[in-house]
C-alpha cells in the first residue's frame, strides 16, 4: 500500500519576541516612514520563515492518504501537547504502514519530504522529547534516494536530485493532470488554527497536496523510478 504524506507548519507564536532585529539595508534612505515600512517588511519576512525552521516553527497539520482507505487528517494548534499527539500519530502511521519491514516499491511518498517534511517531523520529535518507534527507525532511513528506501520523494525524483531543477507540486500536477493546489496563504495559519473551521481549511489544503502527490506517484512509477 502506498501512502502520500504532507505536513503544514507555522511560526511558534511565543518565539516571535525572541527573534533578533532583522538587518535592513537602507542605503541613502532618510524618510522615517519609508524606513519603518522596510523594517516592517523585513520583520514580516523573518516571521514567515520561522515556519520553515523546526527551532521556531511547529507542525499544525499532517495528512496521510492512500487509495485503499479514507485519509488520515491530523491537526494541532499553537500548543506543544497537541503537536506532540500529532507527531505520535504520524509515527504510528509510518510504523503501521510498513509493519516493521519493507519489500517492493516505496510505500511512503511525498513532494519535498526528504528535505523538508520528514526532517521537520523528526527534529520536532527530538525537540519535544517524543520517542520514535523502533519500527520507524531514524531519519536517514527515510531520506535515501535508493529504490529500496521506504520513502519516495517525488520532487527529488522529478529533478534528478539536483536542486537547480526543483519544481513546485502545483506546476507539475498542473502540467500532468491539469489539477492544482487549493489557494490559501501560509500567513493565515496562526489565525485559522484557532477554530475548527479554520483547521478544516488547513486540512483540506494539506489533503489536496497529498492527493496530487499520490496521483503523481502512480504516474511516475514505472517511468521515472
Amino acid at each position: 500500500m502506498v501512502y502520500a504524506f504532507d505536513i503544514e507548519t507555522m511560526p511558534i507564536q511565543a518565539k516571535i519576541c525572541e527573534l533578533p532585529e532583522p538587518e535592513v539595508k537602507l542605503g541613502n534612505l532618510k524618510d522615517p516612514v519609508k524606513i519603518a515600512e522596510k523594517q516592517a517588511e523585513a520583520r514580516a519576512e523573518q516571521v514567515a520563515k520561522m515556519a520553515l525552521n523546526p527551532l521556531y516553527g511547529r507542525i499544525v497539520c499532517a495528512v496521510f492518504i492512500c487509495a485503499e482507505s479514507a485519509p488520515l487528517r491530523l491537526t494541532a494548534g499553537d500548543d506543544d501537547e497537541e503537536e506532540r499527539e500529532l507527531i505520535r500519530s504520524c509515527f504510528r502511521e509510518m510504523a503501521g504502514a510498513h509493519g516493521g519491514g519493507y519489500a517492493g516499491p516505496p510505500q511512503l511518498t511525498s513532494w519535498n519530504g526528504a528535505t523538508f517534511d520528514l526532517p521537520f517531523l523528526f527534529k520536532r520529535a527530538l525537540l519535544l522529547r517524543i520517542p520514535i518507534p523502533q519500527t520507524v527507525g531514524s531519519l536517514d532511513r527515510w531520506c535515501k534516494r535508493y529504490a529500496t528506501a521506504p520513502h519516495a520523494d517525488l520532487m527529488q525524483i522529478w529533478s534528478g536530485w539536483d536542486s537547480r531543477n526543483y519544481a513546485k507540486l502545483d506546476d507539475v500536477a498542473g502540467a500532468v493532470f491539469g489539477e492544482h493546489k487549493i489557494g490559501i496563504g501560509f500567513e493565515e495559519f496562526p489565525e485559522l488554527v484557532r477554530s475548527e473551521e479554520g483547521r478544516k481549511r488547513i486540512a483540506d489544503y494539506c489533503e489536496q497536496d497529498t492527493r496530487l502527490t499520490l496521483k503523481l506517484y502512480h504516474r511516475f512509477h514505472g517511468i521515472l523510478f
